[in-house]
């Protein structure tokens, strides 16, 4: 998926205006660069279909050709603008007929920063955070913000479980140096990761850790559960918070 400025939209309609408008007091020069500009808008809209036609109408490309071996400085023909403007007008029902046919989706607002969901995912952490967790769990966090921007509540409750799950491990090898899992499994890694006799990680983590694993993790694999995305967004929050908290010690 491309995010595209819809301004571009329009830009395509005033130089298509400008193009029908042309006479001759107007520069080489500055006819090229909205020719050009032009091109750059379709493709950058994905309007293949007149990006194309404009490429390809022998008509235009003649007129085109003509005007590019005119001296730059000088001023367009009255003639060559004419021939111009009359196909710039057939052109443009190419144009709106392709536009019929490409349709804009908005994105409805969500409690999280749109912009971040979509492009940013590291500012939902904590400064750094977002650069310290694996690279699964970049992809899985990422995922997640884009999946409640979307509007997929349970792919986003998934990813950003498998997310704090990926966290989780790093959490736990930090504090288990010995004896460790050879599977590690949320359940088993709390219960060992309560179990220590010294240097123990914060209880609060832990209590919290089983609260998602109980409430949301162990209940989303059931193939029959299904998150709004109201639901997502608060499991989002509470793994956020979890995932700052435990990736505060790894250091």
């Amino acid at each position: 998926m491309k995010k595209i400025n819809s301004y571009n939209l329009i830009h395509i309609g005033l130089l298509i205006r400008y193009l029908q408008s042309l006479d001759d007091n107007d520069l080489v020069k500055t006819v090229l660069r909205h020719i050009n500009v032009l091109q750059d808008d379709l493709d950058n809209s994905k309007l293949e279909v007149s990006l194309s036609g404009l490429m390809s109408i022998p008509a235009i490309q003649e007129i085109w050709d003509e005007i590019k071996q005119m001296n730059p400085d000088g001023r367009i023909s009255a003639d060559l603008a004419s021939r111009f403007k009359s196909e710039i007008r057939k052109f443009e029902h190419i144009v709106f007929s392709e536009s019929l046919i490409k349709m804009i989706y908005t994105i409805p607002q969500r409690r999280f920063n749109g912009n971040y969901l979509a492009d940013h995912p590291d500012k939902l952490l904590k400064k750094e955070i977002f650069n310290k967790i694996t690279a699964t769990a970049k992809f899985d966090f990422s995922a997640s913000c884009r999946c409640i921007l979307y509007g997929e509540g349970t792919a986003a409750a998934f990813h950003i479980l498998r997310a704090t799950e990926d966290t989780l491990r790093q959490y736990y090898l930090k504090y288990i140096k010995q004896n460790r899992l050879k599977i590690l499994l949320w359940g088993p890694m709390t219960d060992q990761l309560r179990n220590k006799k010294s240097n123990k990680p914060d209880q609060l983590i832990l209590n919290s850790l089983d609260l998602v694993r109980k409430s949301y993790r162990n209940p989303t694999q059931h193939p029959d559960s299904i998150y709004d995305i109201d639901s997502a967004q608060d499991l989002f929050g509470v793994c956020v918070d979890l995932i700052n908290k435990m990736v505060n010690v790894l250091d």
